[in-house]
């Protein structure tokens, strides 16, 4: 059984709190499916199942279901055990899941035990207690292929946070000549600059690419790595069932020839491989490719190599000889860390940084992945990595959300090992707040079958224009004062105008009461009103408070609205995917000090949403701040 450990420590609270079972060590799963006396099928359980053992496995605990009749100690551990594997939580979850029984075991199961799950997500949240060495030095290791996103985020901040004292690190993973620009380079320094992390040493992977390449050699002659030319495919099969590869016992002699002819390009097949367990429980310990041709022109050391140390092997070294003392990284990674120690153990570096895992940050309906984003912008899907629909740092801060407001939210989840999805609307509601203490407020109405409103004073005359000084937000007087027009032509929304009828008095938001005298339609669209001040009247007693515009020197403007970059159509063809309904663009008229609001900064539409300004006369919509009109 091979499990995952954040997720069996979560069984193992479970079963602890809900039924009063003794805690259990490592390895967690296959302690208490002894003690449970579950089926033999979860005895080869394995977190990391893919494709047919996974298959396989589901199948064999459907018809385990179907036939057991199960205690609820049994139920909560095969749930735990169903909950710990990644491949089929991603299974479970898509429309075309043909399981039923199993998919209502579990949802059912998910749905009693999620009390449990917060209580045990809200253990550690908010926390940053890591046991450091006393001379901090971490470090940021992004590969330079993409903006930085809010994935990358909680590895900057902690990162950043835990170096307080010592010594941050920016290090460009460039181990990848294939997908590295300078362009990403340039955008990874000003990303970090928008969560205000800028002391720090920048340096990168490739100025030990030298060192890498004598230790690589240096394994070889130790006979701790060899030369392996089987293909991707039967190498993949083989590490999964613990196989040896054909190529394992040849002689430091062949395979230091064959590694140097790989760095010349004439072995273009071959990879260089860790000599450690193929048999190991742990698969990332079955000899994992440590060095592989790539041969493309490296932005740094041009064509000096053909060949590249992979991010496992480059990891443990750079961080060694780099100084670093504490290695942040995601839970991800966990599996990694024997082979992380085993490197430095064998090529005898003297420098052992301590691990700390971290839960990465899970969003609803995001994407994150760097290929499926390049692929939107280089097809034009969007309009670059800055794209509100996009979930790059640029991208979210352009849809409205205050960094300082992502900083504090991120922080406040802490170090936390336990993996958590997070819901947008909690992040956009925090950042409401914010916001709302901020936001000018103005008035404004679609452009589309706008209504013309001619006002009359109690005499039935025309009333004369008026400009009047006032706050921009009442309880905010820093804001500043805007202008405020009053004349007797003046618009209204088509959707408040239909709320009215001849004779009703109603009020006007920042003017007073009115009466409706005239109301001209034309299949059943509103085309002209007449109203009646009766500035005497009481707003308490009127059931329609309404926004207007003034018509003279009113401010035309686009109101944009991003959604989900992706729909939730079943496939994998990334233009299918795409979810085109995922901008709106509406052409609003508003007050005409809206002319003045300057790129980034925030505003509300009465009545209607928070919205912050993208470009002069271009207003994006903050998620989940649209109001219900009344």
């Amino acid at each position: 059984m091979y499990e995952n450990v954040a997720k069996s420590e979560f069984v193992n609270y479970l079963l602890n709190k809900k039924h009063g079972k003794e805690l259990v060590s490592k390895p967690i799963l296959e302690k208490h499916v002894d003690r449970e006396h579950l089926g033999e099928i979860f005895c080869g359980f394995n977190s990391e199942f893919t494709g047919e053992e996974l298959h396989k496995f589901i199948i064999s605990v459907q018809e385990y279901l179907i036939k057991t009749d199960l205690n609820d100690v049994q139920k909560d551990l095969v749930f735990g055990i169903l909950y710990s594997c990644t491949g089929f939580v991603k299974e479970v979850k898509k429309k075309g899941f043909r399981y039923k029984e199993i998919s209502d075991f579990y949802k059912m199961q998910f749905d009693a035990n999620k009390k449990y799950m917060m209580q045990y997500n809200a253990k550690d949240k908010g926390k940053i207690s890591i046991s450091a060495p006393k001379n901090v030095v971490t470090r940021f290791p992004p590969e330079a292929s993409g903006y930085l996103h809010i994935g990358h985020v909680k590895a900057a901040l902690l990162n950043y946070t835990m170096a307080h004292d010592g010594k941050m690190l920016l290090r460009y993973d460039d181990t990848n000549p294939e997908k590295e620009k300078k362009e990403y380079e340039r955008a990874i320094v000003e990303d970090l600059k928008l969560l205000g992390i800028k002391d720090y040493k920048m340096v990168r992977s490739s100025d030990w690419f030298d060192k890498m390449y004598e230790l690589a050699i240096q394994l070889i002659k130790d006979g701790l790595a060899y030369c392996d030319d089987t293909p991707q495919e039967q190498m993949r099969e083989e590490r999964m069932h613990g196989m040896a590869s054909k190529n394992r016992n040849k002689t430091p002699e062949e395979n230091l020839g064959i590694f140097m002819e790989m760095n010349k390009g004439s072995k273009p097949d071959f990879c260089l491989r860790a000599k450690m367990d193929y048999e190991n429980k742990n698969k990332a310990m079955r000899d994992p490719v440590i060095y592989r041709w790539v041969g493309r022109t490296h932005i740094k050391t041009g064509n000096k190599y053909k060949i590249f140390p992979t991010y496992d092997f480059a990891c443990p070294i750079i961080d060694s000889l780099d100084g670093v003392t504490l290695t942040l990284r995601t839970n991800e990674y966990r599996d990694r860390n024997p082979q992380y120690y085993w490197f430095i153990e064998k090529l005898h570096l003297k420098n052992v940084p301590k691990i700390h895992d971290f839960s990465r940050m899970n969003f609803e309906n995001t994407v994150l992945s760097k290929r499926k984003i390049r692929f939107y912008v280089d097809e034009g899907y969007v309009s670059g990595w800055d794209d509100p629909r996009v979930a790059t740092l640029r991208g979210i801060k352009r849809a409205g959300l205050d960094m300082n407001v992502l900083k504090e939210y991120i922080l406040k989840q802490g170090a936390s090992q336990k993996s958590s999805t997070i819901s947008w609307d909690k992040l956009w509601a925090a950042n409401k707040k914010a916001v709302d203490k901020i936001a000018a407020r103005y008035m404004a109405v679609p452009a589309k079958d706008v209504v013309n409103v001619t006002v009359y004073n109690s005499n039935h005359e025309h009333i004369a224009v008026k400009l009047e000084s006032v706050l921009k937000f009442n309880k905010n007087e820093q804001l500043g004062k805007k202008t405020l027009r009053k004349s007797n032509l003046i618009l209204m929304a088509q959707e408040d105008a239909k709320l009215l009828e001849i004779g009703e008095e109603f009020t006007f938001m920042h003017w007073g009461n009115m009466i409706v005298k005239e109301m001209e339609k034309v299949g059943g669209i509103v085309k002209r009103i007449e109203l009646i001040e009766n500035l005497n009247g009481d707003f308490k007693t009127t059931k329609h408070k309404l926004t207007w515009i003034s018509k003279k020197d009113a401010f035309k403007f686009d109101f944009v609205e991003y959604g989900n970059l992706q729909n939730d159509k079943e496939t994998e063809d990334l233009a299918e995917k795409f979810n085109s309904e995922s901008k709106k663009v509406e052409e609003w008229l508003g007050e005409s000090d809206l002319e003045f609001i300057k790129a980034g900064e925030y505003i509300q539409i009465e009545r209607v949403a928070f919205l912050i300004c993208d470009a002069p006369g271009v207003f994006n919509m903050l998620p989940f701040t649209k109001q219900k009109r009344s």
